[in-house]
């Protein structure tokens, strides 16, 4: 018996409901302090578990979509192979704008660029390109929170670094602050060497994909209570895919839940894309 009079299936539920508080707690932090609301993306499931709790985090947090790779359990292996080249500089500067030399911060953006270029040239590995983002962190000057402002080169004038900024506080916060002075926090560039692009849809398994999504079984699932939920191979679904939740979607390297209410589709590299219901 379950502790507190509740039975098993209640305990369980009550387990997994902090547990997904607790990430989707992480998820707001680690997204807000950039300035990034998570309703506006979508939720990357990857990883042997990751495809467990991703409709349920994305409820939690009113993401609209979840995207499941044809491969989740490997997705960090395969990562290494095909991402591109990347070098990453931050150089704290933490002054008002209105203080701070406009040479300085063109000096510090060039000397990342430099050494993010000749870190890169090092690697031996195949590159189509090698660019360079440049993005500077900023605030209101009494304010604790970061908003990153993307750069469109490495000499920004001091009048353009305030009107990207007011530009991104507005956008973000619907709110005009014209009488604070802005902060300049950090100056950050990446530079990145484009490695050939890889056709995904080589991950498909493609032979033994059926016209129509068949369920192998059907088990009982709970979800606030229990329901017979069908359980699908995810090899044998059809590549264009239209299924309604509940469901479970098994395949080698991880499972996959699907919330009631919930539509799955697929995508020519053999993402599963997941309509999430907020209802």
């Amino acid at each position: 018996a379950a502790p507190l009079g509740l039975s098993v299936e209640q305990a369980a539920e009550a387990v997994v409901q902090i547990a997904n508080v607790h990430m989707a707690g992480a998820i707001r932090m680690v997204s807000i302090s950039m300035g990034a609301d998570p309703r506006d993306f979508a939720l990357f499931a990857f990883g042997g578990a990751g495809p467990l709790h991703a409709v349920a985090l994305a409820r939690e947090l009113a993401v609209p979509k979840v995207l499941i790779p044809a491969r989740p359990g490997i997705t960090n292996a395969l990562g290494c192979v095909v991402a591109d080249l990347r070098q990453d500089f931050v150089r704290t500067l933490n002054q008002p704008l209105d203080h701070i030399e406009i040479d300085t911060v063109h000096g510090v953006l060039a000397d990342q660029e430099a050494e993010g270029r000749r870190l890169i040239g090092a690697e031996n590995i195949r590159l189509t390109n090698v660019r360079a983002e440049y993005s500077a962190d900023m605030q209101f000057v009494g304010q604790t929170h970061l908003l990153r402002v993307a750069l469109p080169n490495g000499s920004p004038s001091r009048a353009e670094l305030q009107r990207l900024f007011e530009a991104a506080y507005h956008l973000r916060f619907r709110v005009e602050l014209p009488t604070i002075k802005a902060n300049l926090v950090n100056l950050n560039v990446s530079v990145i060497g484009e490695r050939p692009e890889m056709d995904l849809s080589a991950l498909i398994d493609r032979a033994g994909r059926r016209n129509e999504a068949v369920p192998a079984s059907v088990r009982a699932v709970w979800f606030n209570g229990w329901v017979e939920a069908p359980v699908y191979w995810r090899d044998h679904l059809p590549l264009q895919l239209s299924l309604q939740g509940p469901a479970i979607i098994e395949q080698m390297d991880t499972t996959i839940v699907i919330e009631p209410g919930c539509l799955v589709t697929s995508d020519s590299d053999g993402n599963l894309i997941v309509q999430v219901s907020h209802a």
